[in-house]
């Protein structure tokens, strides 16, 4: 958590505190007809989408409170006092989910077909190739899915309607390992543990210490 998503939930108070000054239909939404109405009513539509992730942590009410105060000098906290506050919740956050990760790889290890690397790599065959075995310094053509262990997708080839090339090189531990252990044709399910993954910090939409699920089909291999 950082300075960034502070400014965010600022900004979704704002939207909160004058919403009701805003012109609306009579069905109850904002009447958007001038292109300020329109700018406006995206820019709170972008913020929303930002901030969903963190509702079930915040009170909304609560952030309107903190910002009606900011505004009029009587905040309750110093901002380096708002800052350690974040610090510790995503402290606590990486935490659980470091924890939860280490849970669900714990299960998934006892499913029938998965078997587990000494690097603690876990993987299941889907469906046997019929083609060559790449190795560590391929460029490989896939078809993939990325799943965290809630079942959100975070990336996907498969919906975009277009296979990736990449050097197995060049990628994140867990990929390298196990796009190997497919051949040309095949399937594969890899669960890989944050450490062979995208480790303390995350990347964009994955949270740091996620456990990561692909689903990898080994199209061809380009060298």
């Amino acid at each position: 958590m950082n300075m960034q998503k502070i400014k965010i939930s600022i900004l979704v108070a704002i939207v909160a505190l004058f919403s009701n000054c805003s012109d609306r239909t009579k069905s109850g939404q904002i009447q958007l007809t001038t292109f300020k109405d329109s700018l406006s009513y995206s820019f709170g539509t972008l913020l929303a989408e930002q901030i969903k992730p963190q509702l079930e942590d915040i009170d909304i009410a609560t952030v309107t409170a903190a910002f009606k105060e900011a505004l009029s000098d009587t905040s309750q906290l110093t901002l380096e006092q708002c800052q350690q506050v974040y610090m510790s919740f995503n402290e606590k956050k990486t935490e659980s989910l470091g924890e939860e990760g280490k849970i669900y790889l714990a299960e998934n290890a006892t499913k029938e077909g998965v078997e587990t690397t000494a690097s603690g790599l876990q993987y299941k065959i889907l469906q046997a190739g019929t083609g060559d075995y790449p190795s560590a310094e391929s460029t490989v053509t896939v078809h993939y899915t990325g799943t965290l262990i809630d079942g959100t997708v975070f990336d996907s080839s498969v919906e975009r309607g277009e296979p990736i090339s990449f050097p197995l090189s060049g990628v994140i531990p867990g990929w390298t390992e196990g796009v190997q252990l497919i051949n040309v044709g095949g399937k594969i399910e890899l669960t890989i543990p944050y450490e062979l993954g995208y480790g303390e910090r995350g990347s964009g939409p994955i949270p740091p210490r996620s456990v990561l699920i692909f689903e990898v089909e080994l199209i061809a291999i380009e060298s």
